[in-house]
């Protein structure tokens, strides 16, 4: 291998600046032994270097600085002579050995800008090596250096990035499930833009969350599968398992007790499966279980809220619908007893739409339609209250009490009509009396003076229900 950009260093320069130093220097008999032996060792190593034999110089120049630590001419001598030992041996084939050296160089001269270019090119030169010559962890290694080095290269990052996602894959044929996830982490981190390492990483999220489910560890797994449908949003096994470990982990969030965070979890998984029957029927249970519960501080509206929402993903749900019809009746009654007795109506009729056999719902509405129609007839409003006596009777036809105010009410309207002059309507609305409570005398007096008042008008209907009947016969 030829490294095209390494620049080598000229030792005899660095020798002739040495030799004239040490001549405009005074020497000092008071020099202790080992600043003489550093500078002994520092002369021998500096000697072997200008005649070109580096590996001879370098153990004297190690001395030398070993002896005097400080010293930067000394220090800077070994430097280039690491540099200049790790060229030629990455030069020679003897990449792995001429790295180490170029990374002892820097560790002498960190902001020598040749010796920062010598390092970066033969890392990426070293990168493209195959495994017999290198190996992987130790491309990985020096490209890691590199970048540390030069963190904007591009090419560095993506060769990096490469390196890092092979690795990881190998780990993870092997059962390395953490390692594989954590290198295609960082090799997409390095390079976004890659696809296959995109892919590679959403497949390893993905194996990663399988085996966290079978283990039980089902917070993981979600976790783990979001991260992979973020990857790969359309992959259809992704999605749908991603759904079933929501679905799982809610049910598992409402045994534990914390139900916002089980609906939370639900909703999410019907977001990705819609039409999913159990999960629509876990998350109706949940909002039911929430709405009802006593350890939530809820207001009535946000327990009939999600009482709704229950029956809406599941309205067969018995539960639901008996909670929500007797919370429904409590909010009617109490309005009633208030005096809104609109918003009590408009209360009671939504729970008897919801469940028309339940008997405490019918009642209660029966009562407030039938206390309202008296006040809209003690008012002179007998329309409205024959209207909401006719409703409290549907409701509750065996109430005896309603059916006299019912017949009451027709006789008084059906008075008034006739003393309007409106014959007609007087005997059609004290007819409908005389049904409902056949022994009232008020209603039979009534009655026998509107037909005095109205006689041909009797006969002739009667005539017409004669000849009506002769036809059927």
């Amino acid at each position: 291998m030829i490294l095209t950009t390494g620049k080598k260093y000229c030792a005899n320069k660095f020798l002739t600046l040495l030799v004239l130093c040490a001549m405009s220097c005074p020497v000092y008999a008071a020099q202790s032994s080992d600043s003489v032996q550093a500078e002994t060792a520092f002369f021998r190593g500096s000697h072997l270097f200008s005649q070109g034999n580096v590996s001879e110089a370098l153990p004297s120049l190690e001395k030398a600085v070993e002896l005097d630590p400080d010293n930067a001419n000394y220090r800077n001598v070994l430097a280039i002579a690491y540099n200049n030992q790790g060229l030629r041996l990455s030069r020679e084939g003897s990449v792995l050995e001429g790295m180490r050296y170029l990374g002892k160089a820097l560790n002498f001269a960190a902001e020598d800008k040749d010796m920062r270019s010598n390092f970066v090119n033969a890392a990426l030169q070293a990168a493209s090596l195959p495994e017999d010559k290198i190996k992987i962890e130790d491309k990985i290694g020096f490209l890691k250096q590199a970048l540390e080095i030069d963190p904007e290269n591009s090419q560095g990052r993506k060769a990096l990035a490469a390196l890092m996602n092979n690795y990881g894959v190998v780990k993870g044929r092997v059962g390395g499930r953490e390692t594989e996830v954590a290198e295609l982490e960082k090799a997409y981190s390095l390079d976004p833009s890659n696809l296959k390492i995109k892919k590679n990483l959403a497949t390893a999220f993905y194996n990663s969350a399988l085996e966290k489910g079978k283990g039980g560890a089902s917070q993981e797994e979600v976790q783990l599968l979001r991260k992979a449908l973020e990857l790969s949003p359309k992959d259809p096994q992704i999605t749908q398992n991603l759904g079933r470990a929501l679905s799982n982990l809610g049910v598992l969030k409402g045994r534990e007790g914390d139900i916002p965070d089980q609906i939370s979890l639900l909703k999410e998984s019907l977001e990705i499966f819609p039409n999913d029957p159990i999960t629509k029927k876990n998350l109706a249970a949940a909002y039911n279980n929430y709405a009802v519960s006593e350890k939530i501080d809820l207001k009535v509206s946000e327990r009939i809220a999600n009482l709704e929402s229950a029956l809406h993903h599941d309205p067969r749900n018995r539960a639901g619908i008996t909670n929500l019809c007797n919370l429904l009746v409590k909010e009617g009654v109490r309005e009633a007893k208030s005096g809104h007795v609109n918003k009590a109506i408009e209360l009671l009729e939504r729970a008897a739409k919801l469940d028309p056999s339940n008997q405490t719902v019918q009642s209660n509405l029966a009562a407030v339609y039938h206390n309202e129609a008296l006040k809209k007839g003690e008012s002179g409003k007998h329309e409205e209250e024959i209207r909401l006596l006719q409703k409290a009777l549907n409701l509750s036809p065996s109430n005896a009490e309603v059916k006299t105010d019912l017949a009451l009410a027709y006789n008084d309207y059906g008075v008034i009509l006739g003393k309007k002059g409106d014959g007609k309507q007087e005997l059609l609305y004290l007819s409908k009396a005389i049904k409902l409570v056949p022994g009232n005398k008020v209603i039979q007096e009534n009655l026998a003076r509107a037909k005095q008042k109205n006689p041909v008008k009797e006969q002739n209907r009667e005539g017409s229900q004669d000849k009506k009947k002769s036809k059927e016969g």
